[in-house]
């Protein structure tokens, strides 16, 4: 079912219906990830300093509340350490549509995640809904949609989707004192199937060694695989 239907919304065109159907919900779906997590915190430019988690995390979507738009879905987050332990409840996150805009609230911050419709090269302003200051120091964040329609495949599970669209949110890579890429896949009627970040900031102190050389002072390196979903 997709999002806009679920919203009571009705959809004029057969681009419209394509874009809204990445991101459909409703309650009871669910996704199942693999997640690999690298915390670095470095005093020294020799330090290691690099600690890798691996878990999986659970996606539920639990609850679908009145909203001006239709509905606010509500996310229940849990994650464990391997198949065999228990889940543990940690966050709700919540979903919704506003205007043509797809935003979803990550505990108190709010991301505008897709447009509708969705086309190559539209670029918006993710951060619309809040004040979150990025490491280039500005708040506005332009995203990117690419490889709209595109089969994607996910490398760790083996996953296949015949239909699919990449938003790039971020990709400074050249910058010698931080680096921030972050990029989002979705696929046509599943939902997010991939997600990863790299937020890292440098060591900026000219007198080190290390100085220009990218070399990580602090910062999270995040990959997020879908391993299974809801049908």
């Amino acid at each position: 079912m997709a999002f806009l239907g679920l919203l009571g919304i009705s959809c004029d065109s057969d681009t419209v219906e394509k874009s809204v159907n990445y991101f459909p919900f409703r309650v009871g779906q669910n996704w199942l990830y693999d997640v690999e997590e690298t915390n670095i915190t470095r005093a020294a430019c020799t330090d290691n300093g690099a600690t890798t988690l691996n878990y999986q995390l659970l996606v539920e979507v639990v609850d679908s509340i009145p909203a001006d738009q239709g509905f606010t879905y509500r996310l229940k987050r849990s994650k464990r350490t391997s198949a065999t332990d228990p889940w543990l409840d940690f966050e709700t996150w919540s979903a919704q549509l506003i205007g043509n805009r797809i935003v979803v609230s990550e505990g108190n911050i709010s991301y505008v995640k897709l447009l509708t419709p969705i086309t190559n090269d539209l670029i918006w302003n993710g951060n619309l809904y809040n004040n979150r200051q990025e490491l280039n120091g500005k708040n506005e964040d332009d995203y990117k949609s690419t490889f709209v329609n595109q089969p994607y495949v996910v490398e760790s599970s083996g996953l296949s989707f015949g239909n699919s669209v990449s938003v790039v949110q971020n990709d400074e890579q050249s910058n010698i004192i931080y680096r921030d890429s972050r990029l989002e896949v979705y696929a046509d009627q599943v939902g997010l199937v991939y997600k990863e970040s790299y937020l890292l900031n440098y060591f900026a102190n000219s007198q080190l060694p290390c100085f220009a050389q990218k070399r990580t002072q602090q910062g999270v390196i995040y990959k997020q695989s879908l391993r299974e979903f809801s049908k």
